[in-house]
């Protein structure tokens, strides 16, 4: 890596690759720099565990019918379930299964408190969802886990303004062969450096120049796409410094916490549907937080645990015997301990301890839903923060980053336009 280029790119997840394939589609050139090994950050697909797919981060196309990734999906021939809505699942209460009316008056409180939220939102409100929830009802620990499964947060920490302003279809389709093939497929082709992490970047001189253990990059714009707790924790050093707004934004709006634990069968031992969709909430113990599962998902033996909020982040700090632990003993209260018998094997993730995300995705907290808006702002005209957390209506998803970081490349090539357009003047 010599000279210098147009435009670096930091990260090669859903945003960097976004940016950096727009960036040489608008004749920019580029460098695509990536701290793992492979390429797709937070939406990664795992074949190699179990030798069956499943994503270890996002899975769904969220607002799928008006989601870009959608299209791509169906051109690289990448099958999806389109879910009816509403769809049915089915809820565990410690001593058996619940009825499907129990099942819907779950769904009938988690819904009604979402739209309070959004409703006091849209009024201006920007407050804890939490604070407009039925916090004594019979469902509220499987509505709380929903909530932080969804938004990373506990409902405490998640913001009303930020909940009104996600612009939701109600369209979220799963991908059959996993969200991580798709962006694999979609970019196989485009140039990457990866295990290159950035460890500093000097905005000081008249060009950029970004540290490596390759060595120094130097560029005439950048478009960082790392997550905001990364920023925020001082893992890449500035010079100068950050903007004390931009680093405030990155605390108001940080990366939550949401984890998968897998379990793999030699058969089916569940008696579901396929893509089936469970809810467990141990009404004989009241401590017991509640979590979800997916199971047999488009017809695998996988059986698949959603940990989100604090729970999620207590059981990865503990470690993956610890999560697996919590996982297995739901599935095994609700299928019973004779289906271990078949388990073939089991993973976990760990995107809060994983330095390179040091969260899952994005949540404004009660007060900070404007600070998004910060974080899309330019830093010194040619540093260009992209990524779901950046998105005013999408974060949290894979659309959101890929649509910021186009965003981000077309910013990026007007500033060089700018640069270039000056330079003649003179």
């Amino acid at each position: 890596m010599s000279g210098v280029v147009d435009v670096v790119v930091v990260g090669a997840g859903a945003a960097g690759l976004a940016a950096a394939a727009r960036a040489y589609e608008l004749g920019l050139s580029c460098y695509l720099l990536e701290a793992k090994d492979r390429i797709g950050g937070r939406t990664h697909t795992d074949t190699a565990t179990f030798g069956v797919a499943w994503d270890r981060g996002a899975h769904w196309l969220h607002s799928a019918d008006v989601n870009p990734l959608t299209r791509i999906a169906e051109e690289l021939g990448h099958s999806y379930l389109a879910r009816p809505r509403p769809f049915d699942g089915f809820i565990h209460l410690g001593s058996g299964w619940g009825e499907k009316e129990e099942w819907r008056a779950y769904r009938d409180e988690f819904e009604g408190a979402v739209m309070r939220a959004v409703d006091a939102g849209e009024q201006g409100q920007d407050i804890a969802a939490l604070d407009v929830m039925d916090n004594g009802s019979r469902w509220a620990r499987i509505v709380h886990h929903i909530f932080a499964a969804i938004s990373g947060m506990p409902p405490s920490d998640i913001s009303t303004a930020d909940l009104a302003a996600y612009r939701d279809t109600e369209a979220n389709w799963p991908l059959e062969r996993g969200y991580g093939a798709l962006l694999a497929a979609r970019y196989a082709d485009l140039p990457v450096e990866l295990s290159t992490p950035v460890s500093a970047i000097d905005m000081s001189g008249a060009s950029i120049l970004i540290e490596t253990p390759r060595g120094k990059v130097r560029a005439r714009s950048l478009i960082l796409t790392v997550s905001t707790n990364v920023l925020a924790s001082g893992a890449i050093r500035f010079t100068p410094e950050l903007p004390s707004r931009l680093v405030s934004a990155l605390h108001g709006v940080p990366t939550g916490h949401a984890n998968k634990v897998a379990f793999h069968f030699r058969r089916d031992v569940f008696g579901l549907p396929e893509t089936s969709y469970v809810n467990f909430m141990d009404e004989r113990q009241a401590a017991r937080p509640a979590c979800s599962f997916q199971i047999r998902p488009f017809a695998s033996n996988l059986a698949i645990a959603y940990l989100g909020g604090d729970l999620a982040e207590n059981l990865d700090r503990a470690g993956e015997a610890e999560m697996t632990a919590f996982a297995r003993e739901a599935l095994g209260d609700m299928f019973g301990t004779d289906i271990f018998k078949e388990l073939t094997g089991t993973a976990a993730t760990s995107w809060t301890t994983d330095p390179h995300t040091l969260g899952a995705y994005s949540c404004a907290r009660p007060g900070h839903a404007a600070d998004r808006a910060v974080l899309a702002e330019p830093v010194g005209d040619r540093l260009f923060l992209a990524g779901e957390a950046v998105s005013a209506d999408w974060f949290s998803t894979v659309q959101g980053a890929h649509v910021t970081g186009i965003e981000a490349a077309e910013k990026a090539a007007v500033y060089l336009e700018r640069v270039i357009a000056g330079a003649l003047s003179r």
